[in-house]
């Protein structure tokens, strides 16, 4: 893997790659296209429905919202974040048309924003589905990870972590690194990679929507 982040640095002009450390998430291999619209439409259905059976069922609003979005977050949470940006969220993939969203997801916007019309929940949440997303994918999953601010996201995707979002998480904690070199890999196989800092992604290939 060293030999592969030289190979990249040298490409992309990368001063001392050795200060990026490496750390692999798996490869789960995915089309990216233009969200078709009967998606958009099956997600803004399924939302309706979650809003009209949390009024049907007056479910609580669960636990605290987490973080309210990504911009708020400090360099080393947004290292961490996109990490899984890079992936491209393997994890994420049975998201499909639902988001892992459910009532108490929807009772916690409610409680969170304020807003409990049942449209005005679907608009809000539709005006974060991005233009292009994984086919077959979760609907916000975009080529720069989730789409879908922190707080307005189901628990599980909260929850969960990859060995290798949690081998970076514990490197930017215990070791106060600002920066890595994300590897994608399957059976030994490096499929691309990523030098990545708290605003910045340097897609290796070079991706066409590189994020700045």
């Amino acid at each position: 893997m060293a030999a592969h982040r030289k190979k990249a640095a040298a490409v992309m002009g990368v001063r001392r790659p050795e200060s990026y450390p490496m750390v692999v998430v798996p490869d789960d291999p995915a089309d990216i296209k233009w969200l078709p619209e009967s998606r958009k439409q099956a997600h803004w259905a399924f939302l309706y429905d979650l809003c009209m059976k949390s009024i049907d069922t007056g479910n609580g609003a669960g636990n605290a919202s987490p973080d309210s979005d990504s911009s708020g977050m400090d360099p080393p949470a947004m290292v961490a974040l996109h990490v899984c940006a890079v992936c491209r969220g393997a994890c994420c993939h049975l998201g499909k048309d639902h988001a892992f969203l459910d009532e108490t997801a929807i009772c916690r916007f409610k409680a969170h924003s304020g807003i409990t019309n049942p449209l005005d929940i679907v608009h809000a949440y539709a005006v974060h589905l991005p233009p292009i997303a994984v086919v077959n994918g979760c609907v916000y999953q975009s080529d720069q990870g989730c789409t879908l601010p922190r707080w307005m996201r189901a628990d599980i995707c909260h929850a969960y972590r990859c060995k290798g979002l949690k081998q970076a998480e514990r490197m930017i904690r215990c070791h106060d690194v600002s920066r890595l070199y994300v590897v994608v890999r399957k059976d030994n196989r490096i499929s691309r990679a990523a030098f990545v800092k708290a605003h910045r992604i340097r897609h290796f290939p070079s991706s066409d929507h590189e994020s700045i």
